[in-house]
């Protein structure tokens, strides 16, 4: 009866669909494997789509389900079911891709996350960062943060890419954007570390130093807090 309400034409109707969604996912009798063959086909057709993504209360409610089924199934199942959402070229899509899979590694990790799902969920989240607007709030950096931080050891083969990446952003005439890059060094520094990238580290580190003279305060905290990470 829920899969059939999935093509519901009705706003509403799609809410409350998804409420009792999450309830009866979260129920013990529910296995796993029933959720994957019977349900998630149906649940990402009907709403996993970019109309979903414009309008905040259904943003959440859909959040909150897509996190629940990932409880039950496993965040690999649901990652590698979404991971391609993040290159997409709708912005909020993007965004709302982001903020369920920050929510799904920063409580389930990356264990059950392979090296082929891994490379694509690396190439989306820096797609996403390189396409993320000035004036975005701190969704997408926060996401990339929290990849990169369970990855830990297994970040090291991408950390060339992701600090190139976040040198050009740095050089980019947006003030947010500039702001952006230096908000992501101050989350990654660790892995950096962990990693014994330390060349690499001292090499940021030199970078943010020559960016002292920014002439934005707020610019200039997130470049002296990028700073304080990698002396740390």
């Amino acid at each position: 009866m829920l899969i059939r309400e999935f093509q519901s034409a009705d706003e509403e109707m799609k809410k409350i669909v998804l409420k009792v969604v999450k309830q009866v996912v979260s129920t013990e009798g529910v296995e796993a494997d029933y959720i994957k063959t019977a349900l998630l086909p149906d649940y990402f057709k009907s709403f996993w789509i970019r109309r979903m993504a414009l309008d905040k209360r259904s943003t959440k409610q859909l959040a909150e389900t897509t996190f629940e089924l990932a409880r039950k199934t496993g965040g690999g199942e649901i990652i590698g079911r979404i991971v391609d959402d993040l290159k997409d070229e709708n912005e909020p899509f993007r965004k709302m891709t982001m903020e369920v899979v920050d929510k799904i590694v920063a409580s389930l990790g990356v264990a059950d996350i392979d090296p082929r799902l891994e490379e694509q969920l690396i190439d989306g989240i820096l797609y996403a960062f390189q396409e993320q607007p000035g004036d975005d709030n701190t969704a997408v950096v926060n996401g990339f943060g929290t990849v990169v931080n369970a990855l830990g050891i297994r970040a090291k083969p991408y950390l060339g890419q992701i600090c190139g990446t976040i040198k050009w952003r740095l050089n980019n005439k947006d003030s947010k954007v500039r702001q952006q890059a230096a908000d992501l060094i101050a989350r990654i520094a660790t892995v950096i570390r962990t990693c014994s990238e330390e060349q690499l580290l001292g090499h940021l580190g030199q970078i943010l130093y020559e960016y002292l003279g920014e002439e934005f305060p707020e610019v200039l905290g997130s470049i002296l807090g990028g700073l304080n990470a990698v002396v740390s």
